[in-house]
């Protein structure tokens, strides 16, 4: 939320947060500039204040429909400092000590974003000179700490991507429940079912319904689905008894706000161990549920289910660093303008993450064994409500049948 942003200044003694935005959308400036459709452009927030904008002539209407205050680039003589310049980050020194002293800023000056780290390490050293001072915040991104916690606005926005994205799961549960066993294979109207007709039906429900793939969906199936971060081989024939992973987690195409979704699935008879595989699962994913409470530490959660894949014999990555099978990864992340974002449930011991009311944040316990052609994974978008308890952005159903 600003709010934390604005404590967070105060605490580190940041008088003045700047992040420069270039070509390529970056979650700090959506966040700070509340979206503005611009292809490049700069956001400053000083501490208890709105962010200002400045933008280039071109897209002023774009910046300006924000609802923030915006500048021009040309109200600090962008042209004849560049135009002048053959260094661009002392250009950009000098564009941005304008600014700053235009609104009479204090003189310590953070600097978050996308620049290049040559160029960050240069217009850093470009604003020293000119007398502003650039803290060493030891790999913390501010912001994107502020950004843990979310507002009624994303919260609204999050849980509108997570209905689509059900919608899109619904269309595959569809195909699989119409499928036809034929030997080793699976039909759909006549014809041989791969993964990759599933991807398309993915791909085709994503665009249709106003989102976007960051990245590629994740559906795989047997040995694939029991390496947690597999496409899947698109030309494979879905085949019956064996687990169906898919993982998918569209953004809005607008907002840019992420959800986090998945399911196993298996078509025809499934087998038992398969079953018993994924009733653990689904027993550490509920526990975990219930569990989740604001005031814990993330880190805790992240060891109980430790504890109870390692109490039913699995190994964990705790248990077994760098194992392939068992459970091999985190218990969950915050989505937001990233798919992955803080609160972070990682053991390592710098991580102090605490869950928070307004956290969003998933819960994805998973048990893998590539060489035995099985992987099952449960993972649901959680909203963590204000009397504290973690309330699930999910409806749909998470047995293994379609």
């Amino acid at each position: 939320m600003l709010s934390d942003l604005d404590r967070l200044m105060r605490e580190r003694t940041i008088d003045t947060i700047l992040v420069p935005m270039h070509e390529a959308m970056h979650p700090s400036f959506r966040w700070l500039s509340r979206g503005a459709k611009v292809t490049r452009g700069y956001a400053f927030k000083q501490a208890g204040r709105d962010p200002l904008l400045v933008a280039y002539p071109m897209e002023r209407e774009e910046a300006a429909a924000s609802g923030l205050e915006t500048k021009l680039v040309g109200d600090f003589h962008y042209e004849r400092i560049f135009g002048d310049a053959v260094d661009p980050a002392m250009a950009y020194g000098e564009f941005f000590d304008a600014i700053l002293r235009s609104f009479r800023s204090g003189a310590t000056v953070a600097i978050f974003g996308n620049l290049p780290l040559p160029l960050y390490l240069g217009v850093g050293d470009a604003l020293q000179k000119r007398g502003w001072t650039i803290p060493r915040l030891r790999g913390e991104d501010l912001i994107q700490l502020a950004r843990k916690r979310k507002d009624r606005r994303e919260i609204e926005a999050i849980a509108s991507v997570g209905a689509r994205t059900e919608q899109v799961v619904e269309d595959v549960r569809k195909v699989l429940r119409t499928t036809a066993i034929d030997g080793d294979s699976v039909r759909h109207q006549g014809r041989v079912l791969t993964l990759g007709d599933l991807k398309q039906q993915v791909s085709f429900g994503i665009a249709r319904l106003g989102m976007s793939e960051d990245h590629e969906t994740i559906l795989s199936q047997g040995r694939d689905a029991g390496i947690p971060h597999s496409r899947g081989d698109a030309s494979a024939p879905v085949r019956p008894s064996v687990p169906i992973v898919l993982d998918i987690f569209p953004a809005d195409r607008s907002s840019g706000y992420f959800f986090d979704l998945t399911r196993t699935f298996c078509v025809g008879p499934i087998p038992d161990e398969l079953r018993r595989i994924h009733a653990d699962v689904l027993t550490a994913f509920e526990a975990a549920v219930q569990q989740m409470r604001a005031g814990t530490a993330a880190s805790s959660h992240q060891a109980a289910v430790c504890d109870f894949f390692e109490g039913r014999g699995y190994a964990t990555s705790r248990s077994t660093p760098g194992t392939l099978e068992g459970y091999v990864h985190s218990l969950g992340h915050g989505v937001g303008l990233e798919v992955h974002e803080r609160p972070s449930f990682s053991l390592a011991a710098a991580n102090r993450d605490l869950i928070e009311p307004g956290d969003i944040l998933t819960i994805e316990p998973g048990l893998y064994f590539p060489d035995r052609q099985i992987g099952v994974r449960i993972e649901e978008t959680f909203v963590i409500e204000e009397d504290g308890s973690a309330r699930s952005l999910c409806l749909s159903d998470r047995g293994l049948a379609p």
